[in-house]
């Protein structure tokens, strides 16, 4: 099949297509490595070439041929593919996945699966059999439809695997196709924008600047309406679905995390939530992390992901550097400061990139620096972010109730005696404190009973349980009711 081309500056050859151009290089020598012959496609992510002579249609094209893939008719099994230029318009169809070649930008650097990889990656569709795997993975050998559970975020590892391997220590991306998003199409309104609008829980708009210095700017939407005004004039929306659907899928997430009782801990939630992000045409969002672990779902369109390892694992707050709240911003490095972080700056070196398509599961730890890009067509991608309580919560929530029943500790501090008498009862508080800590040392299956690490059967229908004491070592006795409901 001809080509149309014209030589660019450097000597390559550049294609003009209807909707974007981009630099290629290929061939029809038989000699021709497939490196070669794949299309260096620098402009759009469902750009991709032809590796060698197939039928699309009732067309036959030859190696070197540029198409685009539409990621929303394609399958795990096969690409639905047009063929780009105004001359070849028509020809389209579906082939398997082992005709095309994705950008070479595009594709990861080969998978090794080792403790020292910094992410592991997974395609279904170009690499079915996931070649240099040598992991325990899911008995299923056919992508799993997203369901509440995490064991179908992160097939095809098993989740055992996740937990040990990957949970918090390293980057996860799992490449599949529109087949994985059967029910959350069904839970989510078909994906459409407009109806997700009127049944969101809360919704922010971000706002579009048309000059520098392009800080973050966001619009706390109270209405449907001016929610979906903001979107048609091309302004980015970030919204929650119903309670419903969050307390379902995140509720399973988090028991399956092992959050089970402390998701709930610091204020009574499920521990998490998911927000979902609908961009009109292209939106950037600049380098910032978050505290929370991320799983993002990309439903539609495409999204490239620019990655690195953080400052902090489990950072106690976000980090958004391009935000225009600046006293946030100023109150979040003071956080982090405190941690222990010394450069908070965005990372320049060792920056991983991906793009996801419709199916693409992403999980990032808490606290990996990440910015994101969608291109013209728009995008709907959906994020559970995991939080939960941290062991220092645990301790709280279990020795607040045991100093509140100490006089000594409900007493308020009085410094008019001078420093000496202010830092010898601080001491004698703290001696004590040393006592009611080894007591729970001595007694952790009743401070932490059994029942804590069972999901509930239901409501509770009896009264509620009396509350425990403890014996410590100088006769006092200390509770451990818990100061809110676990």
């Amino acid at each position: 099949m001809q080509k149309r081309k014209r030589e660019d500056d450097s000597g390559g050859a550049t294609f003009g297509g209807s909707r974007f151009s981009f630099n290629f290089s290929g061939g029809s020598d038989k000699s021709t490595s497939e490196t070669e012959l794949a299309a260096t496609v620098l402009s759009h992510p469902t750009s991709a070439s032809i590796k060698q002579q197939c039928a699309i249609g009732e067309s036959t094209v030859s190696a070197g041929t540029l198409v685009t893939i539409d990621w929303a008719r394609s399958s795990w099994l096969q690409l639905f593919v047009r063929v780009a230029g105004d001359d070849t318009r028509g020809i389209e169809g579906h082939v398997h996945a082992q005709f095309v070649s994705l950008p070479l930008h595009g594709q990861p650097n080969k998978p090794t699966f080792t403790s020292k990889d910094t992410t592991w990656s997974f395609d279904s569709v170009f690499d079915s059999a996931f070649a240099g795997c040598k992991l325990p993975l899911h008995f299923s050998t056919s992508p799993l439809v997203i369901e509440p559970n995490l064991q179908s975020l992160v097939w095809p590892l098993h989740l055992s695997t996740f937990q040990r391997e990957v949970y918090n220590q390293k980057a996860l991306v799992v490449h599949g196709s529109t087949h994985r998003l059967q029910t959350l199409q069904e839970d989510l309104h078909g994906f459409n924008v407009s109806e997700l609008i009127q049944n969101a829980s809360r919704t922010i708009a971000w706002l579009k600047q048309a000059s520098p210095p392009h800080r973050m700017q966001y619009l706390d939407v109270s209405s449907p309406d001016i929610a979906a005004a903001c979107y048609a004039s091309g302004h980015s929306l970030y919204f929650n679905p119903s309670p419903e659907v969050q307390e379902r899928y995140i509720r399973a997430i988090c028991s399956d995390l092992g959050l089970n009782f402390t998701s709930g801990l610091l204020d009574g939630g499920i521990g998490g939530d998911i927000e979902l992000f609908a961009v009109q045409s292209k939106h950037h969002t600049p380098w910032h992390f978050d505290a929370q672990h991320n799983f993002t779902v990309q439903l539609v369109g495409t999204k490239e992901w620019s990655y690195a390892k953080g400052p902090l694992t489990d950072p106690m707050s976000n980090l958004h550097l391009s935000s225009s709240n600046t006293a946030s911003v100023v109150d979040d490095m003071l956080a982090h400061a405190m941690s222990g972080a010394t450069d908070l700056k965005p990372p320049t070196t060792e920056i991983e990139t991906v793009t996801l398509r419709p199916g693409s599961v992403l999980y990032l730890p808490a606290g990996y620096w990440h910015s994101v890009t969608s291109f013209d067509e728009g995008s709907l991608s959906m994020n559970f972010s995991i939080d939960g309580a941290r062991w220092m919560d645990v301790a709280w929530n279990r020795l607040m109730p045991a100093l509140a029943v100490q006089p000594a500790w409900r007493e308020r501090p009085n410094f008019c005696h001078g420093p000496e008498n202010a830092r010898a009862q601080w001491k004698a508080r703290l001696t004590a404190l040393a006592k009611t800590v080894q007591a729970m040392a001595d007694a952790v299956d009743v401070v932490l009973p059994d029942a804590l690490f069972h999901e509930p059967d239901g409501e509770s229908g009896g009264d509620e349980a009396a509350p425990l004491t403890l014996d410590a070592s100088d006769g006092t006795e200390v509770s451990t009711t818990s100061s809110r409901s676990m």
